[in-house]
């Protein structure tokens, strides 16, 4: 599915992004060398990121060394 209609950038190239570390919309626009034009695939690509996000394992936390 197309997400970025002015970029052409799919479903499959937003989670790409993701995977890669993207955080944020805009992370996920440099992930593919290019800049928003008109925005509305900023909610969609936050929604992606958010659910991509909170259904990852927490990562394990650091202990102090004694």
């Amino acid at each position: 599915m197309i997400i970025c209609i002015c970029r052409r950038i799919n479903d499959q190239g937003v989670q790409a992004a993701i995977e890669a570390g993207a955080r944020s919309p805009e992370a996920v626009q440099a992930h593919h060398g290019c800049e928003f034009n008109c925005g509305k695939c900023r909610t969609t690509m936050g929604e992606m990121i958010a659910e991509t996000v909170d259904a990852a394992p927490p990562e394990p936390g650091l202990l102090a060394a004694e």
